[in-house]
């Protein structure tokens, strides 16, 4: 159950300037329904939008939902000729980018962008969706010296580990991988890994999506003294120890800012993936009693399960 929900405060609605730099229709979302995270996502986006003036800024999103429907939807909005796009997951952004070849994007909520291709895009921009590896460190350390730790992932991860393993090494762990093709290869996956590491890293993919699968490893994690944690607020409601991540509301915000960035100087970012500026750490109390931790009062927690 979670206990503490973030609010967002939507802005008045304020008069839009127009702008000679932008010749095209203006600023659409596009998101994929159903999604709570999404729902965050574009709540900080239209806030910090309006805020900052986006010009012909429109807030209501073009939602997916996998239908026919869909690519109607998307031929109405290249009817509109817009200057630029947020999309709200992978999904979204490869549809668009599929009907609108040269326009900009800036996407969010996507973990895995090395992964899913969107790196290698010149008129893509994302914002960062897998949380703090600085700031997981820092809850860590509540819990235990250790620095050997092991990430768990499904082998379509693989791509996007480098730039993880660089942040992680960088605040000192000695990291290790393991790939899975499925849940049917997590019992003999976590029997190789249990005694080379005391913190295992779980990521949000198809594996952890999976909540069998998410209950064996958490299970077998209290059952070996690991610490599962992650990198995504999600998992820890599924029974991860704690994450370092960065809530839906603040990738939203830093979006539009990249946006107006990018209509203002028509030009790209010089780091293709933009963190957030706001990170938070969640913590499933059930599983720190399972694991028979104490939780200091020193701890800085936002989001807490039980």
């Amino acid at each position: 159950m979670r206990v503490n929900l973030r609010t967002v405060a939507f802005g008045l609605a304020l008069a839009l300037a127009a702008s000679a730099q932008v010749s095209a229709a203006g600023v659409f979302i596009v998101s994929h329904k159903g999604v709570e995270s999404f729902e965050g996502a574009k709540a900080g986006f239209i806030q910090m939008a309006y805020g900052l003036q986006l010009p012909g800024f429109n807030p209501k999103a073009i939602e997916l939902d996998g239908s026919a429907g869909d690519d109607s939807a998307l031929a109405a909005l290249a009817a509109q000729n817009p200057s630029l796009v947020f999309a709200v997951g992978s999904t979204a952004a490869k549809k668009v980018r599929k009907v609108l070849p040269d326009v900009w994007i800036v996407y969010g909520m996507v973990y895995a962008p090395e992964s899913e291709g969107l790196t290698a895009d010149p008129k893509m921009v994302g914002v960062t969706s897998l949380g703090p590896a600085k700031g997981l460190g820092t809850a860590l350390k509540a819990f235990t010296r250790s620095k050997a730790m092991t990430i768990l992932h499904t082998q379509a991860e693989t791509a996007s580990l480098g730039p993880l393993l660089d942040r992680l090494k960088a605040e000192g762990y000695d990291v290790q991988t393991k790939a899975v093709a499925g849940p049917s290869d997590l019992q003999a996956a976590f029997d190789a890994l249990k005694d080379q590491c005391k913190i295992l890293l779980l990521l949000p993919d198809a594996l952890t999506a999976n909540q069998d699968a998410m209950r064996f490893l958490v299970s077998q994690c209290v059952a070996a003294g690991i610490l599962p944690v992650a990198l995504a607020e999600p998992l820890v409601g599924s029974g991860a120890l704690l994450a370092s991540f960065y809530p839906p509301e603040s990738v939203g915000n830093k979006a539009a800012k990249v946006a107006a960035d990018i209509l203002k100087s028509g030009e790209a970012p010089a780091e293709r993936v933009v963190d957030p500026s706001d990170a938070s750490t969640a913590l499933n109390q059930g599983t720190a009693k399972a694991l028979k931790l104490s939780i200091p009062k020193s701890l800085r927690v936002e989001v807490t399960y039980e």
